[in-house]
């Protein structure tokens, strides 16, 4: 799954089953016979300084993520998406042709808050990263992936902040 203080389990854990609570259940749009979506991200590069010290290139290598809006807001707009699928990015250090490929393949669900926040749950068997830029006042600047379980918050101005995590690589760290 792609994506982007630290509060304790059992407070992350309340807090995203108080969000799944709080989120109305309405039917949700369907694209084929269980309401499953194609997702496919686009390449993207980060020029020297806004994720690393390097210019980052990431692209697909391999990406089958799927989609399902469950829950929606009174307004019709998606309140909780399920994630599931393949997805193998490959991260690239521009000035130095160093490359490392990662599988963030797995599952999530994603709450889209009504403060135009999103929090990201994602299971001990799954992984995603994040992209921290300059400024964020939760966690260093970098590129990351994070495994064996994560609970993401990322604000409406797009700073994450990460509530929970397992295992964490800065790939901007690993590239250099």
């Amino acid at each position: 799954m792609r994506m982007p203080s630290h509060f304790t389990r059992p407070a992350v854990l309340a807090a995203v089953l108080a969000v799944a609570v709080l989120v109305p259940a309405a039917p949700a749009a369907q694209a084929d016979d269980d309401g499953w979506q194609p997702y496919h991200g686009q390449d993207y590069d980060a020029p020297a300084g806004t994720l690393c010290p390097f210019h980052l290139h990431i692209t697909d290598l391999f990406d089958q993520e799927e989609t399902k809006t469950v829950a929606r807001h009174p307004d019709g707009s998606p309140a909780k998406v399920l994630w599931r699928g393949p997805l193998i990015l490959r991260y690239t250090n521009v000035d130095t042709g160093a490359q490392v490929d990662r599988d963030q393949s797995g599952r999530a669900t994603e709450y889209r808050l009504s403060d135009g926040s999103t929090l990201w749950d994602v299971p001990p068997s799954s992984h995603i990263s994040a992209k921290v830029h300059p400024g964020n006042p939760y966690y260093a600047v970098g590129d990351y992936v994070f495994s064996g379980g994560a609970v993401l918050l990322v604000h409406p101005d797009r700073q994450v902040e990460v509530l929970v995590q397992h295992q964490v690589e800065n790939l901007c760290r690993t590239l250099a």
